[in-house]
């Protein structure tokens, strides 16, 4: 499969009815393809959004928006500017200004061309419900990442898991989770090269909603107490999203332990043991007291929350940020 296929599978919405090889291909693809499995991340967000209607000033004001972008426009050619895409520049941030104002969706920030911030005013919507008003974008002096639109930050951080001297990162997950799956690599690869400071976990969630979270968060936690979770991991995900296999019993996870040389006593007892309960207790409070809603999701330093559906394929990044500000802040304290 290329992009052009997922793309098509995800606008008639097909990938439910996939056959098993073809549920392999589209797995392959999105295993090295970051772009479409951000793609489905943003497809199974939208899925619950409720859309409503416009309100019927929308189109007046997009009109009355246009209108004073010509004028700003006319009075812009007098000083010799370029105002053919000076215009086209204006209208259109006005336009999406008005949608962005009434439309229940987050637009969220303008990613503007530096070049256009710099030659051209850009006529702006105000807020208070004013006239319009021209404005220079300043995209240079702007964030990467900004709060909001790119990650939430929580209103009160939990304690940290680890020491001072290092910044946690979490990554919330499920083992059914498609996105996960298609995520896992490039998130391999990142906690491997992340310096000394950060201190990556992972975490399973148990949505109700999922038969097979509760088993695969036992499983999860058996594996990391029998010492085997760093050559199981990557093969759970392989066992459900390439062999389909969802491990959706006990006795099919007993089998899956025993490729990798756990008995079936000693299985049982891992499975079922206080230690297992106490660590499945903890990821279900974590989830509450995050508000974790979707998965992938990572937390960085029991403050910030950032899911590849908010900023896809750029999530690591953020990470990135956060992880760098926050040292920051740490190198500035006495």
């Amino acid at each position: 499969m290329n992009c052009d296929t997922i793309d098509a599978i995800l606008d008639d919405h097909r990938s439910p009815r996939l056959n098993p090889a073809e549920r392999q291909d589209f797995a392959a693809h999105l295993a090295g393809c970051i772009r479409c499995a951000g793609a489905l991340s943003a497809h199974d967000a939208l899925a619950g959004e409720e859309i409503e209607e416009p309100p019927p000033e929308l189109f007046a004001r997009v009109l009355e928006s246009v209108s004073a972008a010509r004028v700003h426009a006319h009075a812009t050619r007098r000083r010799g500017l370029r105002i053919g895409a000076a215009a086209a520049a204006a209208a259109a941030v006005a336009l999406v200004a008005v949608v962005a104002r009434y439309s229940p969706l987050d637009f969220g920030a303008f990613r503007v061309d530096a070049r256009i911030a710099r030659d051209f005013p850009l006529v702006v919507l105000r807020r208070d419900g004013g006239s319009p008003e021209p404005a220079v974008v300043a995209a240079q002096a702007a964030p990467r990442f900004v709060a909001g639109r790119d990650y939430d930050v929580l209103a009160a951080a939990l304690p940290p898991t680890a020491d001072a001297e290092r910044v946690t990162v979490m990554e919330f997950f499920g083992f059914w989770c498609f996105p996960c799956y298609a995520f896992e690599p490039e998130l391999t690869r990142w906690s491997a090269e992340a310096p000394a400071h950060v201190a990556f976990t992972r975490v399973p969630v148990l949505f109700g909603a999922y038969a097979e979270a509760a088993l695969h968060a036992r499983a999860f936690y058996a594996a990391e107490a029998l010492g085997k979770l760093d050559t199981m991991h990557a093969a759970f995900y392989d066992e459900i999203h390439v062999r389909g296999n969802r491990l959706s019993s006990r006795e099919a996870l007993a089998e899956f332990f025993a490729r990798f040389g756990v008995d079936g006593a000693t299985f049982d007892a891992a499975f079922d043991s206080r230690d297992v309960d106490e660590r499945v207790q903890r990821a279900v409070a974590l989830s509450r007291e995050y508000g974790i809603d979707a998965v992938p999701a990572l937390v960085v330093a029991g403050r910030y929350v950032t899911r590849s559906s908010m900023v896809a394929p750029d999530v690591l990044a953020v990470v990135d940020q956060l992880v760098a500000e926050i040292r920051a802040r740490q190198a500035e304290e006495p």
